[in-house]
């Protein structure tokens, strides 16, 4: 049965993940700077802490998938 897709490349998926690593690190660093500027213990200060936590760890699980995926490859 076809999917209709084709298989993707490894520098693609790489690609990809470095792409999103770095969206996530500038996001990371709004949401630090939202967090900075709002009021102490405002809601927004505290949203942004949040977000920045979750977009932190997103940051490092793209980066350290594209680390595997450059140095392993990917297998199916």
């Amino acid at each position: 049965m076809s999917t209709g897709f084709k298989p993707i490349q490894v520098n693609d998926v790489a690609s990809a993940l470095e792409h999103c690593a770095d969206v996530f690190g500038q996001i990371t660093a709004l949401l630090k700077a939202i967090q900075e500027k709002s009021a102490e213990h405002s809601d927004a200060a505290r949203l942004a802490a949040l977000g920045w936590v979750v977009a932190n760890d997103m940051d490092n699980f793209a980066g350290s998938t594209m680390e595997q995926v450059q140095k392993g490859g990917v297998r199916q």
